[in-house]
């Protein structure tokens, strides 16, 4: 008996702690995904919040001094439904029950400049934003809470049909809730509570973030110490060229090696060769990939030292960050140098996000979405792609679609890129004028420029680049097809990492 009259002493003290909420505007409603905290914000002489805790990383519920700082955006299904079936109406009555708490939604009251909901909209898509219409709804619309750590969310209509559970899978919510004697300082702790947990959880996100950067950056740096160890080769490859050409005549027709005298030590020299070709006409293929090593050496030697500067700053990032408090505010800033860095957007989503990290992402995806129906009436030539450091790339669709990109869209002063000596694409680089392309970049494009190719498929591939004013397009040429001079070539090393990267970049054109 004494148990049964505590329990409904401390569910009186959230009653009575809601009691005065009735008829107020429901101002905004908030949750955080990850650790299960539902806040309804209402406006009654000043801002109040309705904390419950559904798990699984917070439990109970109280009155909140604030709203929880780390929470998801209106993509979250339970942020959606509450926004459209209780924010912007007034509070008809609220219920503290032995099962949970519920909030009935009444008549729709007029909007209030500065809400927080209008904030957000106008954080994601620019002043003068505000969210749209809401549904014309019966009022009565229902939100029951049950909390505890295996506890639920349900949003019914004022009919008292189902229009959401969140968990949608159901949870096993307990029969009877503890609620707290002091319902403020319960708030109090359950918003603490899950901002500490949500942060852990982003700077545990961040933190594999930059160390999956800093893997990538030594993999690169290896694999260009690779290239440029074979540099060591050429004088090999030229000698080996000069031989063949002076003793191929020896070897017989359908030879697959030959056994050459090497005149500067008087030894043998054995190559592998082409049964299908003339012992002398390989003779090019040695000089070939002398020369194409050797223009490759300042490029690979940029990108190296390039590499090297990034991975130095991914590792001083990696110590901050594991130094770095569990707080939005410190989050924030260590993410922002991350994507300097490199670290893809989608791996940081949220990650220090204090007005609704979900959110960000969701406008982003949802403005892109946007421009691509805005573009359908009048379809680009090219696919956007975007570099590590966020350089837009543009590769033609097709052989008229070059011509257009090249002829209508590229400037004088773009980078302009192609295959060698085979079908493909052609690829600009939009560039600042007077401004010279990024090592990086330029190996980017380059690994774009062979992959769209005839020349897909090969570990090595040689790129001409030029720019874009000294690519002339003949009277009565084929579509696609241009002259150029001034040319540079890059012998790129398609990397499957770094294709896989820039192909996950796409923006339809």
């Amino acid at each position: 008996m004494d148990d049964e009259q505590g329990d409904a002493g401390q569910r009186g003290a959230l009653a009575e702690a809601l009691a005065g909420w009735v008829g107020a505007r429901i101002d905004a409603a908030h949750a955080n995904r990850a650790t299960g905290l539902v806040a309804l914000a209402v406006y009654a002489g000043g801002r109040r919040v309705l904390g419950a805790g559904i798990g699984p990383r917070v439990a109970g519920a109280g009155v909140l001094p604030r709203v929880p700082r780390l929470r998801a955006g209106a993509e979250h299904p339970l942020v959606a439904a509450m926004r459209a079936h209780l924010v912007g109406r007034s509070v008809l009555a609220i219920e503290v029950r032995r099962d949970g708490i519920a909030v009935v939604a009444g008549e729709p009251l007029p909007g209030k400049k500065g809400g927080e909901d209008e904030i957000e909209a106008e954080a994601a898509h620019g002043p003068g934003h505000a969210p749209g219409p809401r549904p014309e709804l019966a009022p009565g619309a229902r939100l029951e809470l049950a909390p505890g750590r295996r506890g639920e969310a349900r949003l019914l209509d004022a009919a008292g049909g189902l229009i959401l559970r969140w968990p949608p899978q159901g949870s096993d919510p307990p029969a009877e809730i503890a609620y707290p004697a002091d319902p403020f300082a319960a708030g109090a702790a359950l918003v603490e509570a899950s901002d500490a947990a949500a942060a852990a959880q982003e700077k545990a996100a961040l933190a594999r973030a930059v160390r999956a950067r800093r893997a990538a950056l030594e993999r690169r740096a290896e694999a260009v110490r690779g290239d440029l160890g074979r540099l060591g080769s050429v004088a090999r490859l030229q000698k080996t060229g000069q031989l063949l050409l002076a003793q191929g005549g020896r070897v017989p027709r359908g030879a697959a090696k030959a056994v050459l005298d090497d005149w500067e030590t008087g030894g043998t020299i054995e190559v592998a060769l082409d049964p299908a070709r003339p012992a002398k006409a390989q003779a090019e293929a040695f000089f070939a990939k002398a020369r194409r090593y050797q223009r490759g050496e300042a490029v690979m030697r940029a990108r190296l030292a390039e590499t090297e500067r990034a991975l130095a700053a991914v590792v001083a990032l990696e110590a901050d960050v594991a130094a770095a408090e569990a707080r939005p505010e410190a989050l924030e800033p260590l993410a922002q140098r991350a994507r300097s860095l490199g670290v893809s957007r989608a791996e940081l989503a949220g990650v220090g996000a204090a007005g609704g990290g979900e959110a960000g992402a969701a406008a982003s995806a949802a403005g892109a979405r946007g421009a691509r129906a805005g573009r359908a009436a009048s379809r680009l030539p090219f696919h956007a792609f975007r570099s590590a450091s966020g350089a837009a790339i543009l590769v033609g669709r097709g052989a008229a679609d070059n011509d257009a990109l090249t002829t209508k869209h590229a400037r004088p002063h773009d980078l302009w890129l192609h295959a060698k000596g085979v079908s493909g694409s052609h690829v600009v680089v939009p560039l600042p004028k007077g401004a010279s392309c990024p090592a990086d970049v330029l190996v980017d494009a380059a690994t774009l420029a062979a992959h769209f190719s005839d020349a897909r498929g090969e570990v090595v591939c040689e790129v001409s680049y030029v720019q874009r004013r000294h690519v002339r397009k003949p009277r009565g040429a084929a579509p696609g097809a241009v002259t150029y001079d001034r040319e540079k070539v890059i012998a790129v090393r398609v990397e499957a990492e770094r294709l896989s990267r820039l192909l996950a970049t796409k923006e339809e054109g």
